[in-house]
């Protein structure tokens, strides 16, 4: 099931961080300014999650080792990525 999550949430970041990319150029460069700022905007909370989970997930993995789990590890790297994204919540509503 983890490793399912963590191919989604890597699909999903690719696809996030396309999208963005796309849309800072056509921001740079004036096509359809209004929907490329306003895709920015919108979208960086759920590109942030994704990367998030795919960035703490392929690190749990790096750093577990083959047919183990650790509930240790895995604490220690969700508990300041968590917070690190209710942090970014915070910069994004105040």
């Amino acid at each position: 099931m983890i490793l399912y999550l963590r191919s989604l949430a890597g699909c999903a970041f690719y696809v996030l961080g396309t999208s963005f990319f796309v849309a800072a150029l056509l921001l740079r460069n004036d096509i359809e300014p209004r929907m490329a700022a306003w895709w920015l905007q919108v979208a960086e909370l759920p590109f942030a999650l994704c990367a998030i989970f795919y960035g703490g997930l392929s690190l749990y993995f790096s750093l577990c080792k083959p047919g183990r789990s650790s509930m240790l590890l895995a604490w220690g790297i969700g508990v300041p990525l968590g917070l690190f994204f209710l942090f970014l919540v915070f910069l994004n509503f105040f």
